[in-house]
């Protein structure tokens, strides 16, 4: 059995080494598994705590559902602009469109786009899109429940966020 003395650095004879100039080595090295077991455990105790706060992305894109890449405005004027938009069962907002990035978040029920060829696309509770610009479209309930949007415009001051192009008039209604 060996017996570690402990002359010179206490700590180092305890490791086997009876010189500073071994014991001091010994002694980073072991420092430095130290410190990494430290942080790796820190770190992993910060990740396993619950959080107060969750994050979701609920949608994340350049492009439009019709594939169009978002330009923004390009003025000294921006402005963004939200609405609340519900829809009843059964009806629709009729045929406008948007000259800016829109974004839709449909907060119940369930959406449906159809564009002026007939073509459609539907969207549920809890998802988000990026309306298509300069395209004349309607926003349908075809559910049994109300429809619910949240609408966030990224236009310009002074400038509508709707158009309804039979009868060429501006609005700041929604989608």
């Amino acid at each position: 059995m060996a017996y570690y003395g402990f002359q010179g650095c206490g700590a180092c004879a305890f490791f086997g080494s009876t010189t500073h100039a071994h014991g001091g080595t010994t002694m980073r090295i072991i420092f430095s598994v130290l410190l990494i077991l430290v942080l790796v455990q820190t770190t992993v105790s910060v990740r396993a705590e619950p959080q107060d706060f969750t994050v979701t992305t609920v949608m994340k894109g350049s492009t439009t559902i019709s594939g169009q890449k978002i330009e923004y405005p390009k003025t000294d004027k921006a402005e963004m602009a939200s609405v609340l938009v519900e829809i009843q069962p059964g009806k629709e907002n009729g045929r406008h469109m948007h000259a800016v990035p829109t974004y839709v978040h449909v907060l119940e029920g369930t959406m449906t786009v159809e564009f002026e060829d007939g073509a459609r696309q539907t969207f549920q509770a809890g998802s988000g899109f990026l309306e298509v610009v300069n395209t004349v479209h309607s926003a349908k309930n075809l559910g049994e429940v109300p429809l619910r949007l949240l609408v966030v415009f990224v236009g310009e001051e002074g400038k509508p966020n709707l158009i309804r192009p039979e009868k060429h008039q501006a609005s700041d209604a929604a989608p």
